[in-house]
């Protein structure tokens, strides 16, 4: 940890004591048991057993010793551990030959092994929804294939999921957040700088049917000193409420050859139906994650010095927190951990409630537990009146000798109750108040574990954490406490989220929330957190309505106007439109974005830095390519490129992340009929190159040349036509090529024409990258490669 602007924080990538010699930390893996967390990670190849970390906070790890050191988890991969009844569950697969199960019945081992081989691939996962079903996933080429399981050791007939990343595809986790099934998985090779991962979103079963979000890859860089981020695990943080993504990343190579691995953590953030990982994957100071307001027991007993503790009359006991409860903020989440001792209980005379809200003994709320019953119910105590609200069994399997967790959460719409995670209540009619949370019990002796209150609920600390920049920021993210994070002057009624604010927000097409501010002079604010000194580009995802529509941003009280401009497209549809550059200063900054004229309906924005490109043409390209950035074989000529072999793939890339309008020009020769490609690259980023992943691994556009066409792709780790026009190119013939790009619009440019032989405008635009050329034929003579500024 450091000091900075940010107060406490940590920089990615992060160094354990013990990690695995000359290997490091490969495809780690997260679980939260009774206030701590435990680490995993695949083991080096010969080695035998599976090594474990603790942590409170995700910052300090503590290295717990071999969890197992069982002979058949000889480089044992991607090792996953859940919690249930009791039981620590483990599932690995030994240097990739199939999986096994373990169990134990500490987070630390010894686990041993229960089952034969059970085959399925590598990278296997559970997850247990709310009715306590269990899934298992794992990896293929064909994308991740999902099983229903029938116990913790069975896994039944097989569903290939439409989780795909175009090759082979691995690494998935699911996690269930507001009813929806948020899957994280990675591809497509672990040695490949490319290595990248995305996440789908399902509604109706952890194995139904996913949608893949146009934010994805929402986890990549190919950078030389930062690359190769995948295989991720996700958890909730400290405070209860955020959550964290953990990944590893490639550095240098062991003495075997493959690369080391290096853990990184970085914060996650939702809204709506869209996941994001702040900052895309970062490498620079950010926040270490807050701990709750209130806590104990984490690996000891409740300090009774932090609680009243009182017996009553009819031999209930009382432990209520001393903790801070007063809150201006009509939301929180509490947390408790507890085993029952159940020797001599019986029906009806045995209570154990776990207590929220309270004022005083007539005035409070507790989610009470019935052993006996295998149920809890949620009840309201007011002026002396004890109402239950609702009531849910519980698995009749559950055994309350073992730990288990109660959690809710309670906000200005509903209060949640989780056991052992899966949410088995929602009640509408109560809603956050505040007051002290504890325990009360009859006839039975319970440990009490971990237990915490946090103001925070339903990813509510989403708004006060610094974004990362370069990243985007979702709109309705902004800071908190009118006219300090937010100023609208005619509050509305009806907002989706945060609706005591007035802020008009809205559900938009794909599922995520918009912020719709229409009154002059009404801002929001955002905390970001700026990489280093530079000038950045903001660019809005907004909804055009064709007015010349003006914004103001402020940086720390320095402000600049911009003019969005005209429509670019038809129609009133969402657009990424450039907003302006702006000179920022590394650090935690204060972001305000006012209305000055018309009104402003947007998503999210995007900032990235940008480089300046000199007023005068840049020609002769080629001539500054360097070898690192040519993939495939090349033969140079002497003012230009083929390549060597036909049906081959070849790449090869100029300039810089950081250039953004442009015209790119090329010469293109055809010197022979073929029936191979070639393209013109323009705004490329995170490109990479292995031979066992997709062939697109670009993200950027791609200007193809075939069979008397040219044909304009969005390229993302795949390819997507988008438009095309004829191009008459015969044999022996060159063609001068312009591209024009100038914010989300393209046009293309035929032998200096004044009419643009292809226009389109992307509405989910690439807005920076990279020049480049691609091809597949010695018969495709590239020459004359040059830039301009626009």
């Amino acid at each position: 940890m450091m000091n900075s602007t940010l107060g406490e924080s940590y920089q990615n990538s992060l160094a354990l004591e013990q990690e695995w010699p000359d290997y490091g930390i490969g495809d780690p893996y997260v679980m939260r048991y009774n206030g701590l967390y435990y680490l995993y990670c695949s083991t080096k190849d010969f080695r035998v057993g599976v090594k474990a970390w603790s942590s409170s906070d995700l910052i300090h790890w503590k290295y717990e010793g071999l969890a197992t050191e069982e002979p058949l988890t000889v480089g044992a991969y991607a090792p996953e551990v859940v919690y249930w009844n009791g039981y620590f569950y483990m599932y690995t697969s030994p240097a990739g030959k199939g999986h096994y199960v373990l169990r134990s019945e500490s987070p630390t081992g010894p686990f041993t092994i229960q089952t034969e081989n059970l085959g399925l691939s590598i990278d296997g996962s559970v997850f247990i929804d709310d009715d306590g079903k269990w899934y298992f996933t794992h990896a293929s080429a064909k994308g991740i294939i999902g099983h229903p399981m029938s116990d913790p050791y069975t896994m039944t007939e097989e569903k290939a999921l439409n989780t795909n990343m175009g090759h082979w595809t691995e690494g998935s986790m699911i996690i269930k957040r507001d009813g929806k099934y948020f899957m994280t998985y990675t591809g497509n090779h672990v040695f490949s700088k490319g290595y990248r991962i995305n996440y789908a979103v399902a509604t109706d079963s952890p194995i139904g049917t996913y949608n893949v979000p146009d934010n994805n890859p929402i986890v990549i860089s190919t950078k030389q000193d930062f690359n190769g981020l995948g295989h991720s695990s996700s958890v909730i943080g400290p405070n209860l409420d955020a959550y964290y993504m953990f990944y590893h990343n490639l550095i240098g190579h062991s003495k075997e050859g493959p690369p080391v691995r290096r853990l990184n953590m970085d914060r996650i953030v939702f809204n709506g139906e869209k996941m994001a990982v702040l900052g895309d994957g970062t490498h620079f100071p950010q926040p270490v994650p807050r701990m709750p307001d209130f806590y104990d027991g984490i690996n000891k007993p409740l300090d009774q010095k932090l609680w009243d503790v009182r017996v009553k009359g009819d031999e209930t006991n009382w432990l209520s927190s001393k903790a801070t409860d007063k809150t201006d903020k009509s939301r929180f989440t509490a947390e408790y951990n507890f085993r029952l001792n159940m020797e001599n209980t019986r029906e009806g005379e045995t209570t154990f409630e776990t207590v929220f809200s309270y004022t005083d003994d007539n005035n409070y709320k507790v989610v009470g537990v019935d052993p006996a019953l295998r149920s809890i119910a949620l009840f309201e105590m007011k002026d002396g009146k004890k109402k239950q609200h609702a009531i849910s069994e519980l698995p009749q399997s559950m055994d309350f000798t073992k730990l288990h967790t109660i959690r809710v959460e309670s906000d200005a719409g509903s209060t949640k109750v989780f056991f052992d995670q899966m949410n088995k209540l929602t009640v509408t009619d109560i809603t956050a108040k505040s007051g002290k949370i504890g325990y009360t019990y009859r006839n039975v002796k319970p440990t009490l574990g971990f237990t915490a209150f946090s103001k925070e609920a339903s990813g509510s600390s989403d708004f006060e954490t610094a974004k990362p920049v370069p990243g985007s920021i979702e709109a309705v993210h902004y800071l908190e406490v009118r006219d300090q994070g937010f100023h609208v002057g005619h509050p509305v009624n009806g907002a989706v989220m945060r609706e005591d604010d007035g802020v008009p927000i809205q559900t938009s097409e794909d599922g995520s929330n918009a912020v719709a501010i229409a009154g002059k002079g009404d801002w929001l604010s955002y905390r970001i957190n700026v990489e280093s000194d530079g000038t950045y580009g903001f660019d809005a995802m907004l909804k055009e309505d064709g007015n010349e529509d003006t914004v103001e941003l402020q940086v720390d009280g320095k402000s600049q106007r911009f003019e969005l401009g005209n429509s670019q497209s038809e129609g009133n549809q969402w657009v990424k439109k450039h907003i302006g550059n702006m000179k920022l200063t590394k650090g935690e900054h204060i972001l305000t974005v006012k209305l000055v004229k018309g009104k402003l309906n947007y998503r999210f924005l995007d900032i990235y830095r940008v480089t300046e490109l000199p007023t005068e043409k840049l020609s002769h390209l080629f001539s500054q390519i360097v070898p690192e950035d040519m993939y495939g074989k090349w033969m140079k000529h002497e003012d230009g490129y083929t390549v060597q072999t036909e049906g081959s793939d070849a790449k090869m890339y100029a300039g810089s992340d950081e250039w953004t309008d442009y015209r790119v020009e090329v010469d293109l020769k055809s010197t022979a009929d073929s029936i191979e490609e070639a393209g013109l690259l323009f705004r490329v980023t995170n490109e990479s190159e292995f031979p066992e992943q997709v062939r697109d691994s670009f993200m950027g556009y791609q200007l193809t040349f075939r069979n008397g066409r040219m044909i304009l792709k969005r390229m993302n780790y795949d390819q997507n036509e988008v438009a095309s026009a004829p191009l008459s190119l015969a044999a022996g013939s060159t063609v001068h090529i312009a591209v024009d790009v100038s914010g989300a619009t393209m046009k293309v440019y035929v032998n200096n024409s004044k009419q643009p032989a292809l226009e389109w405008t992307d509405a989910n635009a690439w807005m920076h990258g990279k020049i480049g050329i691609r091809s597949a034929s010695p018969s495709w003579l590239f020459t004359n490669l040059s830039l301009v500024r626009r």
